[in-house]
């Protein structure tokens, strides 16, 4: 039976000599994977747009051969990024939530809160006049809480120090791998308790960054390295 579901891109490779495969988290069915014959031919060179990083689509395709490799029976787009591709800030971003939802989201299934949540930042994304230049550190803390590895929050006078191993605050500092420093601690506490907190200095966020990406590499081994981050740390300069 043919079927419907929004979906968003996640990642293309090209197949054979004129097909795409194309990975896509989908709002009913999670991460489903498909084939788009003759995707460079001039019948269906419009297609090509509609499968840039995290475009907002809608699928039509057999449910019979879900979680196989299958091909697509229909893809339109129901929502067009407006400004992130002409704002350099904004394209680095989303460029960054790509690369990381297509590592996190490889074999996953139905999720419509997660859905939900990835659609309505990657809107505001879009929106948003300004920037925040910590927006992408609280897209990975808020989207921790609905994957259900979200710190704890007992930061107080005898537990300063977040621990990446205990997904917690503890007393005593081991390493720059397993911790953040007290600085960091307290202004990843203060994002966890504020949804709009004085942004922290450069060094800081970068550092924030650079933990919650271990942080999340700790709960998904299949993360492994996130080639934009680097770009994120220079467009962020603020």
């Amino acid at each position: 039976m043919f079927v419907s579901s929004k979906a968003l891109v996640l990642h293309k490779t090209k197949y054979a000599d004129s097909g795409i495969v194309v990975k896509f988290f989908t709002e009913k069915y999670g991460t489903q994977t498909f084939i788009v014959k003759n995707a460079f031919s001039n019948k269906n060179r419009h297609l090509l747009p509609l499968l840039a990083p995290l475009s907002m689509v809608e699928l039509q395709f057999d449910d019979r051969k879900l979680n196989q490799l299958m091909y697509l029976k229909e893809l339109n787009c129901y929502r067009q990024y407006q400004n992130i591709p002409y704002d350099i800030i904004k394209s680095s971003l989303l460029m960054f939530y790509s690369e990381l939802l297509y590592r996190l989201l490889y074999e996953y299934g139905e999720d419509s809160q997660l859905y939900s949540f990835i659609e309505r930042r990657m809107m505001d994304l879009d929106e948003v006049e300004k920037v925040r230049p910590d927006t992408h550190i609280d897209f990975m803390l808020q989207m921790s809480r609905i994957l259900g590895f979200a710190p704890v929050t007992n930061f107080d006078n005898s537990h300063q120090i977040f621990s990446i191993p205990q997904s917690s605050f503890v007393h005593n500092w081991v390493d720059e791998e397993q911790n953040l420093s007290p600085a960091a601690s307290k202004a990843l506490f203060a994002m966890m308790n504020d949804p709009l907190p004085q942004p922290a200095p450069k060094a800081i966020r970068n550092e924030l960054l650079h933990g919650m990406l271990r942080y999340y590499k700790h709960h998904n081994e299949h993360i492994g390295k996130i080639e934009s981050v680097s770009i994120l740390a220079d467009i962020l300069k603020e």
